[in-house]
């Protein structure tokens, strides 16, 4: 918040104002009863010497009292109108400003903090369904590299184009966040092991396919590494998750340093010859 706003009222201080101006309303009807009583019977008492005044009077009084009733309810409706109208406002800004609060500034994914308050809840609502949760993390290879060969802004490009084939290839449920630097999480509610390596491949294949940055005639093309994790086959709590999903990741990080082996004909692109020990997403 900026020096010298305001902050905003809560929603039981807008309940509490709505409160205020219906007692407002109430004392001032009370008042204009008990004057106009009170006027009316001064003239009876000392002004009326006919029948008929004793009634011309009272409706001569009533007219005014009738009127300040009929303003008073118009004026609290109206102020209670653009009370309401206020509060919805500020439950949308609020909201506006939690949706901001959660999001990366480059990405425009999630936080690390909304990452890790999400799968939280994920897992206790996995745990009480006995559903399957998925964790998959990215990490891109060599960005500190490729930031000190072209600069930064290109790297932030990077980040951001890496972030678009993520954001493009997950499901509305899915919760892309960027975790840091060059490192991306995905959390897969009612997933299993099968959609998990499934996405994987689809992410691996699309992300070192495509050039990250090209511009001006140059061209980056950046290689990606993933690990996959997953309640329950992949660590009962979130600690474990990541620490398989962190290792399964590394794994595949250090494989691309080794001599390339033969792919067999039912290779990785075949989910269904998958061992259930199988940890590499590629």
């Amino acid at each position: 918040m900026r020096p010298g706003m305001r902050p905003l009222p809560s929603e039981q201080e807008l309940a509490r104002a709505e409160a205020r101006i219906d007692r407002a309303v109430w004392i001032g009807r009370a008042f204009a009863v008990a004057l106009t009583a009170a006027v009316v019977a001064f003239f009876l008492l000392t002004a009326a010497e006919q029948s008929w005044q004793y009634l011309a009077y009272p409706l001569l009084a009533g007219v005014p009292l009738v009127f300040g009733i009929v303003s008073a309810h118009y004026f609290r409706s109206a102020h209670v109108e653009l009370l309401r109208r206020y509060q919805a406002q500020l439950v949308i800004r609020t909201s506006e400003l939690q949706e901001m609060a959660s999001r990366d500034e480059l990405t425009g994914l999630y936080n690390r903090r909304h990452f890790y308050e999400v799968i939280l809840t994920h897992l206790g609502k996995a745990r009480a369904s006995r559903e399957p949760l998925a964790l998959v993390l990215l990490d891109v290879d060599g960005l500190k590299g490729i930031n000190d060969e072209y600069g930064h802004q290109v790297g932030d490009v990077i980040i951001a184009n890496f972030a678009r084939v993520i954001a493009k290839h997950t499901r509305n449920t899915d919760v892309p966040a960027r975790l840091g630097g060059d490192e991306f999480g995905i959390i897969m509610p009612d997933t299993d092991k099968r959609g998990a390596f499934a996405l994987a491949q689809r992410l691996w294949a699309e992300l070192e396919e495509e050039p990250m940055y090209e511009r001006d005639g140059k061209v980056v093309m950046v290689n990606v590494s993933i690990g996959v994790s997953g309640f329950p086959w992949g660590g009962e709590d979130v600690d474990e998750m990541i620490h398989w999903a962190d290792a399964d990741m590394y794994a595949n990080k250090i494989s691309r340093r080794l001599p390339p082996q033969p792919v067999p004909a039912d290779g990785p692109g075949d989910f269904d010859s998958l061992p259930d020990d199988y940890t590499s997403a590629v």
